[in-house]
């Protein structure tokens, strides 16, 4: 199982089911445990003792292309599609067939008892049969219809339901001189499918002895548009948003960045450099890793991509951002492959000489972001997600937190600018606070000082100090922020709302773990849940005071659910009693 996922971490939970399928027993968990305890001591006594490695929550195998047949079979057919889109068919035949030498069998994992690992094997097997005809083909467009014809006839009598097989021998017949041997493989399948089936042959086979019978198979022989050789353009792609010009502080988390993507190549590591971004929303995530990414241009002269990921709300799909990505590196269209797989090797192999710098914004997950990693150490990764990428092992991840007063305030004055010669310094320091040092809330504040010049700056203090229409005050130049927290507030559970609820009626020394059961009047367990759930979804800040890990709500959240808890009952939420708002913040006002 863990070599069926190289580089990969593979659950405890999915080890469990592989090994006793549907019936495990209670030390399930201790057994694999301890399996793995020995096959480690078996790879230590080969010279491998760091091959597994254990990384929550489950384990890893660390094998190169050359150590795993999986691995360099991957490789090779993605290097055989790529010199047949580059017009080297010779090539590409003589690639393609060393990966099918690799195989021994065609039935891979035989003898292994369980229905996930033969689940997987049918799998393999599948794609080794499509790479064959993969390789078929191009030997026919060369004409090497003599050495084929042989094993071809094997492969379809193994299956006699596979039509492009059927298909290929026919044409192999046909080009040998033998066309009643062709007719005849037609009529032996069509019989099969007739009588097994209850199904006529597929419109390829028909086409096919339409052809064979008025000798018109040469037309035939000739690749569709949508197969023929392209040649890939060099492409150094230049994906980035723009940079920009008034970017204010973090200047020790980039140079942290830009040490842990140097820190792999300084030490002749082979591993790629990935550095996980981590936040709460609306801390500027992104416009770190595109700022980052635009300064260290010149060390990645093939070029950066970038793509946003949708988070784990509404993620991206792999196979499309590949697609783009493809298209970037120079692939047209009608070359890029089909499947994930094909594509992430084809991808791979395009990045493997390169120095391009990868940055992937807002992950919602590690097997989301796992196709869009490059192979090669000549590349790096910036990756931002809301919470901790566990299955990315190895990777640096670096926390974002709110900017301090100084930083929130550096920003606002220069993203003001001049045109606002009426701002007092205390009166600046207090619109930061109320921005709680979310780069987002600092920015529409100053879009709103900046494009309403008439609006003095105590009256949109005041404005923003009521918790109740912060959100809408600041919603300016079409982004609707009571949406967009909105949002996230329906993607919650309701127990996960309810808390959220009742600790922002907390003061601002946050709260800790224990305090969550008690306050929801629920069972410990179900308390734990709804937190896990809010940390999970990157919701709240976490600090240690006194050696006590507390937690924060702050920023737009906060004035949202704050908002929530002065105008709504939570009767038809909870089933509780009703909730008497707390007003003491809502009539607070500002301390002039």
């Amino acid at each position: 199982m863990l070599l069926l996922e190289p580089n990969r971490v593979v659950t405890v939970e999915r080890l469990v089911d592989a090994v006793w399928d549907n019936t495990p027993p209670p030390t399930a968990k201790e057994q694999v445990r301890i399996c793995v305890s020995f096959i480690r001591r078996a790879l230590t006594g080969g010279g491998r003792p760091d091959a597994i490695v254990t990384r929550p929550p489950g384990y890893s195998i660390q094998c190169t292309d050359h150590e795993l047949d999986l691995l360099e079979f991957n490789d090779l057919v993605a290097s055989g599609r790529r010199l047949l889109a580059q017009g080297r068919p010779h090539d590409a035949a003589d690639t393609l067939r060393d990966a099918l030498r690799l195989w021994r069998g065609a039935v891979p994992l035989a003898g292994v008892r369980s229905q996930l690992v033969q689940s997987i094997g049918t799998q393999l097997a599948e794609r080794r049969l499509a790479v064959i005809e993969e390789y078929v083909d191009v030997r026919l467009r060369l004409g090497q219809h003599h050495e084929l014809t042989s094993g071809l006839a094997e492969l379809v009598a193994a299956n006699p339901f596979r039509e492009r097989l059927r298909a290929r021998l026919m044409i192999a017949l046909y080009q040998g001189g033998r066309q009643a041997e062709a007719l005849h493989t037609y009529r032996v399948g069509r019989q099969l499918f007739v009588e097994q089936l209850g199904l006529e042959p597929g419109v390829e086979l028909r086409r096919l002895e339409r052809a064979i019978l008025a000798g018109e198979v040469a037309d035939l022989l000739e690749p569709e548009e949508a197969s023929r050789p392209v040649p890939v353009r060099p492409a150094a792609p230049r994906l980035l948003p723009a940079d920009i010009g008034d970017f204010t502080g973090r200047r020790d988390l980039i140079e942290r960045v830009r040490a842990a993507l140097r820190g792999p190549r300084d030490t002749g590591s082979r591993a790629v450099p990935v550095v996980i971004v981590t936040g709460r929303p609306w801390l500027g995530k992104t416009t770190l890793a595109v700022h980052v990414a635009h300064a260290l241009d010149g060390e990645y002269p093939d070029g950066q991509l970038f793509a946003r990921l949708g988070g784990a709300a509404r993620p991206a799909d792999a196979e499309g951002v590949l697609a783009r990505f493809l298209g970037a590196l120079g692939v047209p269209g009608r070359a890029v492959p089909d499947t994930l797989e094909e594509r992430t090797d084809m991808y791979r192999n395009l990045l493997s000489d390169r120095r391009i710098l990868v940055v992937l914004d807002d992950a919602g997950g590690g097997q989301q972001v796992a196709p869009l990693l490059p192979g090669s150490p000549t590349c790096s990764v910036i990756l931002t997600s809301r919470t901790r990428l566990a299955v990315l092992g190895g990777a640096t991840t670096l926390g974002v937190d709110p900017l301090d007063t100084q930083e929130s305030v550096e920003l606002l004055t220069r993203a003001v600018g001049q045109e606002r010669g009426d701002i007092k310094a205390a009166d600046i320091a207090l619109l930061a606070d109320l921005c709680a040092g979310e780069p987002l809330a600092l920015r529409l504040a100053a879009e709103r000082l900046k494009s309403q010049p008439h609006l003095p700056v105590r009256d949109l203090i005041v404005r923003l100090y009521d918790d109740r229409r912060r959100l809408t005050e600041l919603s300016y130049g079409g982004l609707d922020l009571v949406a967009m927290v909105d949002e996230i507030w329906q993607g919650l559970s309701p127990l996960a709302r309810r808390l959220l609820r009742r600790v922002s009626r907390l003061d601002d020394r946050g709260f800790q773990g224990w305090m969550c059961a008690p306050l929801l009047d629920v069972a410990e367990q179900d308390a734990q849940d709804a937190l896990t759930e809010l940390l999970g979804a990157g919701l709240l800040d976490i600090e240690r005071q006194d050696g006590q890990v507390v937690f924060q709500l702050r920023g737009l959240l906060q004035a949202f659910v704050r908002r929530l808890a002065a105008e709504d009952s939570l009767i038809g939420d909870t089933g509780h009693a009703a909730e008497q708002p707390d007003e003491s913040r809502d009539t607070a006002v500002p301390p002039w």
